[in-house]
């Protein structure tokens, strides 16, 4: 009954999310007859290449966490993770929540299965910082930057320090990590309590978490050369993207140089971050336009690779995760959290992974 529940609330929320979006979702698919057919098959190959990196880097953190899992396995679990936080977007907690169910079913300790995700999330931060300054380095050389772009950019380079210092507090001291994040936690509940007249974030919950992810990080001192797998993966999904783009540019016969590649695909990761939309949906198509346009490509040209790239990388990710959900059989139930509680007392249950407090009212981001 759980797993029929469960799913009937993912097509629920799938049918909700792409009622919502129709008209984009619409449009390219219009986008995609007009394309180079050729060229258009070799970018859903690289998007296939790119999911299959994404798996690696996880599959990396697993291993410096030691724990043993296949590839095989990690794909379609990657895949889900994204879906779900597309769907139900919670700041990360939805993919989070994914790995921690599935690493319980499958007999993995839950705090190392955790701190895995925690890292796969700063390695992701550090390849975006890398994309993100050779991209605003170009555009600063042609003088194309202007407030939003650097607005955007400071909520998003925040967001990564912050997720760098706490792994390196984390590495130095689990008490350390502890108070940072529990401070951060008063910190956020003391500005967002006059809009939702209570604490948002569940203060004894994010101390768990805090502990699971410092017991985790100790482990990143035993094995520190394990470090540099992680960062090339990371590195290896950013370029996978880019190559998706050139191929994306080649089907609408406006092969991009490699400026306009890097510019265009750093402000639309930007735009994944700082924006108001799942994934950010309608804002990086946006960001992409004006980006090509002002680096030369004609207005025309631009709206159908923008759109394209989105259609490979968001929509057809998209549905690549519907399938994934159900090939890894996740499904939230009591056997997940007291498998989990073998592994060490008072951990965080499957079902409630992630300290945002659930509220129907509230819509918040990816991450």
């Amino acid at each position: 009954m759980l797993r029929k529940i469960f799913y009937s609330a993912i097509l629920l929320l799938t049918i909700f999310f792409v009622s919502r979006n129709f008209d984009e979702l619409k449009l390219i698919l219009v986008t995609f007859g007009q394309s180079d057919g050729r060229w258009l098959f070799a970018a859903a190959l690289a998007q296939i290449l790119w999911l299959v990196s994404i798996a690696g880097n996880l599959w990396a953190c697993y291993d410096l966490m030691g724990i043993h899992e296949k590839l095989s396995h990690l794909v379609p679990l990657t895949i889900a993770a994204n879906f779900i936080n597309t769907i139900a977007p919670s700041y990360g907690a939805g993919s989070l929540a994914v790995l921690v169910a599935d690493g319980s079913q499958r007999g993995k300790p839950v705090g190392k299965v955790t701190t895995a995700g925690f890292i796969y999330l700063v390695y992701d931060f550090l390849g975006f910082l890398v994309v993100l300054s050779l991209g605003f380095y170009i555009l600063s050389r042609r003088g194309l930057l202007n407030a939003l772009l650097i607005g955007a950019a400071v909520y998003a380079v925040s967001m990564a320090m912050g997720y760098l210092i706490l792994a390196a507090i984390g590495v130095n001291s689990t008490n350390q990590l502890e108070r940072a994040l529990l401070w951060l936690v008063d910190l956020s509940n003391r500005i967002l309590q006059p809009l939702f007249k209570r604490a948002v974030i569940n203060r004894t919950k994010a101390q768990n978490f805090a502990l699971d992810i410092a017991d985790g990080l100790l482990q990143i001192r035993r094995s520190p050369r394990k470090l540099i797998l992680p960062v090339f993966l990371a590195l290896i999904r950013k370029a996978m993207m880019v190559v998706t783009l050139f191929f994306v540019s080649l089907a609408f016969h406006n092969p991009f140089g490699i400026e306009t590649l890097l510019a265009s695909f750093s402000v639309s990761y930007l735009f994944m971050i700082a924006s108001f939309t799942p994934s950010g949906v309608g804002f990086v198509e946006g960001a992409m336009v004006l980006t090509q346009n002002a680096l030369g490509v004609d207005p025309l040209t631009s709206t159908a690779i923008a759109l394209t790239y989105r259609g490979i990388t968001f929509w057809l990710t998209l549905a690549y995760g519907f399938i994934a959900i159900r090939m890894i059989g996740f499904q939230p139930n009591e056997s997940s959290t007291n498998s989990a509680a073998h592994d060490k007392p008072a951990k965080i249950p499957s079902s409630e992974i992630g300290f945002i407090k659930s509220n129907p009212d509230s819509d918040p981001k990816k991450d």
